[in-house]
């Protein structure tokens, strides 16, 4: 059994990444998407892309099924960009896994400099153990589709094509209506943007360890 139907075995329907707004144009505009770190030119590249402490930089970080937004925070805490200061979050069909290969991590992939980092198919069941490697425990009535630890990690080699962005997670209306800009710039219509607070806080967290999704409300971008 693959990495794809083992994850869509467990319900789960989607990894994420999350961005800055600022360089979603460079991702939408391309038919090549994200890129990992090492393809990314210096002059666009963010806080993220920078300091990859897990020394994967052929790989793009993703989570699964909600984003790492306790890194998130980390990272707007030391962004020192005063001016651009929104980010998003991206959502992935999962079926990006027959098509590109993949390591996984049962927690952030930085933790030890890449310690628990594998690529061992057989392994990927460990991310939603009781307990993890690193201690993580889950609760008895967490969602099945969500890893032990809220920052387990799925890394993807080289790129992400766009054509495997399904949505955009935002956290507030003024960035919705930015997004939804920028997708009608590039004519895109098959990519869904969602309004929600909990995607975008820790506040995911919560919900799915008492076996309830996040709120999330899908936007309408193609109405005048």
């Amino acid at each position: 059994m693959d990495a794809y139907n083992i994850l869509t075995g467990r319900g789960v329907t989607r990894l994420c990444h999350f961005t800055k707004l600022r360089g979603l144009v460079h991702i939408l505009s391309f038919d090549d998407g994200i890129l990992a770190s090492d393809s990314i030119r210096s002059d666009i590249k963010n806080v993220t892309d920078i300091q990859r402490y897990d020394g994967e930089l052929e790989h793009i970080c993703c989570s699964i099924e909600y984003p790492n937004t306790w890194f998130l925070n980390k990272v707007i805490q030391r962004d020192t960009d005063q001016i651009f200061r929104e980010w998003v979050v991206l959502y992935i069909d999962l079926s990006i896994l027959e098509k590109r290969s993949s390591k996984f991590c049962c927690c952030n992939a930085a933790k030890d400099r890449g310690r628990y980092i594998f690529n061992d198919i057989n392994k990927i069941g460990t991310l939603f153990d009781y307990r993890t490697a690193t201690g993580r425990q889950r609760s008895n009535s967490m969602l099945a589709c969500c890893p032990t630890d809220d920052q387990a990690e799925v890394l993807i080699k080289n790129n992400i094509p766009r054509d495997y962005i399904t949505g955009i997670a935002v956290g507030n209306l003024d960035v919705a209506e930015r997004v939804s800009a920028i997708l009608k710039t590039y004519n895109i219509q098959d990519i869904s943007v969602y309004l929600s607070t909990d995607v975008l806080s820790t506040n995911w967290s919560v919900k799915v360890r008492n076996g309830c999704r996040a709120e999330e409300s899908k936007v309408d971008y193609g109405k005048e």
